[in-house]
């Protein structure tokens, strides 16, 4: 195996030589992104895209879009002394793919709850209601 870096590799592939300025600005915009956010709010945005002055920063949700829009100005001028020209920053709500996906909820019932639906199930005539209630009732309580 050959004790190249990664940067090696990139600059001698077709093409990619003219993306790696762009690619390194933006990495440089990220940090000082980071720089100026609290913690909290660092792990929930980041700088998508730079072009003609303009920053497209990325929000998890709509929470955390509106308290960076709230700290527009900061950022901006926090930017500007790093030496980019910013003309504009757009703030656009994208969720993390791990954000959707990260605890499915699940309800589990307690054996109170259960036998209550036991009970209710054994009042009801024969239908869909009931056989429902009844695979309720018998579902063994779920992992937390």
């Amino acid at each position: 195996m050959h004790d190249k870096n990664l940067n090696a590799y990139l600059t001698q592939a077709d093409g990619i030589d003219s993306l790696m300025p762009h690619a390194a600005r933006l990495i440089e915009l990220r940090h000082v992104l980071l720089g100026a956010l609290p913690e909290t709010l660092a792990d929930h945005a980041t700088v998508a895209n730079y072009r003609q002055g303009k920053i497209i920063i990325f929000a998890a949700n709509a929470a955390v879009a509106a308290k960076l829009k709230l700290l527009g100005p900061t950022l901006m001028e926090r930017f500007v002394k790093r030496g980019f020209q910013v003309t504009a920053l757009n703030i656009e709500v994208q969720p993390d793919e791990g954000e959707a996906n990260k605890h499915p909820k699940a309800a589990v019932l307690s054996d109170t709850a259960r036998g209550a639906l036991a009970r209710l199930a054994s009042q009801l005539t024969d239908s869909e209601l009931k056989t429902t209630i009844s695979s309720l009732a018998e579902s063994k309580p779920g992992r937390r």
